[in-house]
């Protein structure tokens, strides 16, 4: 099996200043994600169109990122796959940032993800099964969250509480909607 590993995530977002891309790696991986989980097919390249919607205000994607995304693409396919639960939320590493900021992270890729996931579904929503539109429908009320909190204990464990909600959220929705006929570890989703 190929590496379900997400890239560092520093180095995605350096990466992404460095080339002038207006989006977080959160806000990406969070169209991505939403793009996988409301069963847009694997193969096709429509997910490449929504992170330009999104998260470049339409902006073309640069060659030099495009290989990157895919790259975040196949890993998140990988992760959405296994059997394991092996899907990650593409957060900053928890030693390097603030609470309120990795608050603040979250709520950018869950609005990502609410808006590719409500935009590939569309019409289809009311003929989601119930659990997947209450899934979705908590997600709507948790990007409504507040940010400012203090690092302390019990704030950790809420904020790791509702990180790891939304993270089965995910995999409830791709269990359910995922187009699960992509080649594993092979081939790389075919674009453009």
């Amino acid at each position: 099996m190929a590496d379900t590993n997400l890239p560092d995530y520093d180095q995605f977002e350096f990466f992404l200043h460095q080339n002038d891309l207006t989006s977080t790696a959160a806000e990406i991986h969070g169209v991505i994600a939403g793009c996988l989980c409301a069963g847009m097919k694997y193969k096709q390249a429509e997910w490449l169109d929504l992170v330009s919607e999104f998260v470049l205000q339409g902006a073309d994607i640069p060659d030099n990122a495009d290989s990157k995304f895919k790259d975040l693409y196949e890993t998140t396919y990988l992760q959405l796959m296994d059997d394991a639960f092996a899907f990650q939320i593409f957060l900053p590493n928890e030693d390097d940032v603030r609470l309120a900021e990795r608050a603040q992270v979250l709520l950018e890729w869950i609005s990502a993800f609410i808006s590719t996931f409500g935009s590939a579904i569309g019409d289809k929503f009311v003929n989601l099964d119930p659990q997947v539109r209450e899934a979705y429908e908590d997600m709507l009320e948790i990007s409504q969250m507040d940010t400012e909190m203090e690092d302390n204990d019990s704030n950790l464990i809420a904020f790791e509480e509702v990180a790891e909600y939304v993270r089965m959220t995910c995999i409830l929705c791709f269990g359910e909607l995922g187009d699960k006929s992509g080649e594993t570890g092979s081939a790389s989703p075919m674009l453009h």
